[in-house]
């Protein structure tokens, strides 16, 4: 179980780093990758994975979700699902321990549960940010469509 002082940095980290690296995240891959918002289902999918497990769970996901074959019509998701695999293994390989300072164990055995339950904490964050942005986007999608096709209508 995490700290209070692990718990407070967790919160600021939060507020002040996942936010916009969260919303970078998905704002190149929507707007330099050309890839789509994450449709609802995963979006849905991937918060409930991330609300109720741990850290080796949520990787399991993320990972299964990149492997998996998706149709040349949903290649987006796979898109997605790559990008966030290299950004979690990113952050608990070396951000968790040598930029955030969030690890106080010292054995091995200490220093992975406890990276595990913080990592835990970090990604639930990080995609939460995720998919409020996600949502933005595709709300700004959304009314792209709705104008385009409002202005074609006004044509004939």
């Amino acid at each position: 179980m995490p700290s209070t002082a692990q718990l407070q940095k967790i919160a600021l980290l939060s507020d002040t780093v996942l936010y916009n690296e969260a919303v970078a995240f998905i704002r190149k891959l929507v707007k330099e990758q050309d890839c789509n918002p994450l449709p609802a289902s995963q979006v849905n999918g991937l918060l409930s994975i991330a609300e109720s497990a741990s850290y080796d769970e949520l990787y399991r996901f993320v990972v299964h979700q990149r492997d998996r074959n998706w149709p040349p019509s949903k290649r987006d998701i796979k898109t997605f699902y790559t990008a966030l695999e290299q950004e979690l293994s990113l952050m608990y390989r070396k951000r968790l321990k040598d930029e955030f300072l969030l690890l106080t164990q010292q054995s091995a055995q200490e220093i992975r549960k406890e990276a595990s339950a913080v990592m835990a904490l970090l990604a639930r964050e990080y995609i939460q940010h995720l998919v409020a942005e996600n949502g933005v986007l595709q709300a700004e999608a959304d009314d792209k469509r709705k104008q385009h096709r409002y202005q074609k209508q006004g044509r004939r």
